[in-house]
């Protein structure tokens, strides 16, 4: 599609506007103006007490504009306000050109309860945060519901906690078999070759990184190990991990300590033994449906059957909670087989149940070999959104985190729900960005967080992406290089946190 900005706009933020409604679209430079080619324009301009825009569909002959003025506040930076007018204009124009609005309205990001709790925290009720939401960001009222829900579910967990927390993630990036919608950077059966050496290596990025943060003078509240699917360590390398990580910290003082078992044809009994014994309290076991059929669509190479013996496994471990992933849209499925597997969940009784909803990634084996071969259905999809939204919270689960994917399934959610006292902090933390978080292992990435007031101060820094290039690089740049003016990973941490200390004097 051809988009044209006159004004002051962020790009990708106009493009992320127009994939709304034209999803899958390339913004490329050499683009012509052809029938059926998208036009969009989109025109903001600054004014003294506001932002004015305007925005332009066009498809060959058929055409919508509408504008908007949104007036400066106290409560949004001058960024979001020209964000907001922008996002006005072109939904307004898109519900007059396809005669419906998305149920986010105008809402792009990846966390879509922060608007919400941002209308909490500065003193609205409930009530007012959700019509603002409704009418201001256009959000179908279920959506600012939900939204609303998380928020205040967040806001009530974090309440009173600071930069002085952080958390650690732990990236194991290894499993038996490749999904075919997954993107992560899960290593082949020839990749796990290099698992032993890819552990001893981790185990001394582990205590280093520990060692960093007792120098920072910062408390761990969580820890979370993830992947791919940790799990395919046997169980002496699950160990030496577990115990690399008790020998660095006091695990019985964390908040909580997350084991991503993931797969459940990785999961045994002397594993989880292992794992309750070195402090986890916190589990998954992830069918992503009960159908074999679609399992087998997605090269998932367990069955229905495999989850349940990994998942009485799991609730036998002594493990305080166990999480459950479930997929909406999945090749094959469909409102029955996902009613019925989410049911089946339910009557189980996890403390956490997690509904994503399928999306498109480029780097996934099913996007490389069917490219558009498999078109989602997107009624369907957002039927069965609607159906655990409502089962979920009627069986005592809440929604206590959210976020949304670009190329999702109808532009839809993914949601964390909980029984109460069961929240995974983790996610919240690292979902709404309030605290550091120290990423360690192959693909993983430091978010360092600090607030001063306003925006937060961030800063990432990536690890090697695939497991070989962390095998190769990670020792040098974790030292660094300081004849040649690299800064060792350590020197960049400690720079980010003077910087924020020179900043409060």
């Amino acid at each position: 599609m051809i988009l044209h900005i006159h004004g002051d706009l962020n790009p990708y933020y106009a493009q992320t506007l127009c994939l709304i409604y034209f999803p899958g679209s390339k913004f490329g430079e050499d683009e012509v103006e052809a029938d059926g080619v998208p036009i969009v324009d989109i025109f903001v301009e600054d004014r003294a007490d506001g932002i004015y825009s305007r925005a332009v569909i066009r498809v060959g002959e058929k055409r919508a504009e509408a504008d908007c003025f949104v007036p400066f506040s106290e409560l949004f930076p001058r960024d979001r306000v020209r964000k907001m007018a922008s996002g006005h204009a072109v939904t307004l124009a898109a519900k007059d050109f396809f005669g419906y609005i998305s149920p986010w309205g105008l809402l792009t990001g990846v966390r879509p309860a922060k608007v919400a709790a941002q209308y909490l925290e500065s003193g609205y009720g409930v009530m007012k945060t959700r019509k603002l939401l409704t009418g201001e960001y256009f959000l179908n009222p279920k959506k600012a519901y939900l939204a609303t829900s998380v928020a205040q579910t967040e806001l009530k967990l974090t309440r009173g906690k600071g930069d002085d927390l952080c958390s650690v993630y732990i990236s194991i990036p290894f499993c038996p078999t490749r999904c075919a919608y997954c993107s992560f950077i899960s290593a082949s059966h020839r990749m796990l070759k290099i698992l032993d050496d890819y552990l001893a290596l981790l185990v001394e990025d582990v205590k280093s990184t520990f060692a960093l943060i007792r120098d920072l003078g910062k408390t761990v509240a969580s820890v979370y190990i993830g992947g791919g699917t940790p799990t395919p360590l046997d169980a002496q390398g699950l160990e030496t991990l577990l115990a690399a990580v008790a020998e660095s910290t006091d695990v019985t003082a964390l908040e909580e300590f997350t084991l991503e078992a993931g797969r459940p044809d990785t999961i045994t009994a002397e594993k989880l033994e292992i794992a309750r014994r070195y402090g986890v309290t916190r589990i998954s076991v992830n069918p992503q449906t009960l159908s074999d059929e679609v399992l087998g669509n997605i090269g998932r190479r367990h069955t229905a059957a495999d989850f349940y013996r990994a998942y009485e496994i799991a609730a036998a471990s002594g493990i305080k909670d166990i999480n459950t992933d479930l997929i909406v849209g999945l090749p094959g499925d469909d409102f029955k087989t996902f009613s019925h597997t989410l049911d089946e969940i339910v009557a189980l009784d996890p403390s956490n149940i997690t509904v994503h909803t399928f999306c498109f990634k480029r780097a996934a084996d099913m996007s490389k070999k069917q490219g558009t071969a498999f078109v989602p259905d997107v009624q369907s999809a957002a039927k069965c959104i609607q159906y655990s939204q409502l089962t979920l919270p009627g069986a005592q689960y809440k929604p206590y985190y959210m976020y949304r994917q670009k190329n999702a399934v109808g532009n839809l959610e993914n949601v964390g729900y909980a029984k109460p006292g069961s929240a995974c902090m983790y996610n919240i933390y690292m979902m709404e960005e309030m605290h550091s978080i120290f990423g360690i292992g192959a693909g993983a990435v430091t978010k360092l967080v600090e607030h001063t007031g306003g925006a937060p101060r961030m800063k990432r820094i990536f690890a090697p992406k695939y497991p070989y290039e962390y095998l190769r690089d990670i020792e040098k740049l974790r030292a660094g290089d300081r004849d040649a003016g690299i800064p060792s990973y350590a020197d960049k941490v400690h720079a980010f946190f003077r910087a924020g200390e020179q900043e409060k004097a």
